[in-house]
């Protein structure tokens, strides 16, 4: 029986589902570009499978996904993140990091936070912002963190429109 309990404590730790906080966000078209994204994310992201999620919000499901154990989390329809919001008291311009990342069909600007034990992505070029957080663990190295996002990018670019209301796939004339 003990073995059972240590396998089904396995399982739940390694499958179970995992609590998101989400700011509360009922805009329509928020949680249409989310559920959009959520539906294309792929069942596994650099070898970590997807888990549900749960959370206070009513779109949770819509509106986040997780991978893995240790867990990284992308949540789409967060707040601007407040390094760059212009005026406000946190507006770190000079010390900010971007980078471009995504793959040979699609690139997405990400404004970078580490936060030591893990590191924190969000999306500055789309019309909702989308955040990962990459866990570090001591098989991920900081220089590998990013290559979750070269995954997601060509999802991100698809479904969740650029500032102008632009989408990948539209054709501007």
């Amino acid at each position: 029986m003990a073995c059972l309990g240590a396998v089904w404590g396995y399982h739940v730790g390694h499958t179970g589902a995992v609590g998101v906080d989400l700011p509360p966000d009922s805009d329509p078209a928020v949680v249409s570009a989310c559920a959009n994204l959520v539906k294309a994310l792929p069942s596994e992201l650099e070898g970590g499978h997807r888990r549900g999620v749960v959370g206070a919000d009513d779109h949770v499901k819509q509106r986040a996904a997780v991978w893995g154990s240790p867990t990284t989390v992308l949540r789409c329809g967060v707040a601007e993140p407040a390094a760059i919001v212009v005026g406000g008291p946190d507006y770190t311009p000079l010390s900010n990091q971007y980078a471009n990342m995504g793959d040979d069909t699609a690139q997405v600007n990400w404004l970078i936070e580490d936060h030591g034990d893990h590191v924190t992505y969000t999306t500055t070029d789309r019309a909702v912002y989308v955040e990962v957080t990459v866990p570090y663990d001591g098989q991920t190295q900081k220089q590998n963190a990013s290559n979750a996002l070269v995954d997601l990018a060509p999802l991100i670019v698809k479904t969740v429109p650029d500032r102008a209301g632009h989408f990948a796939d539209d054709q501007v004339q």
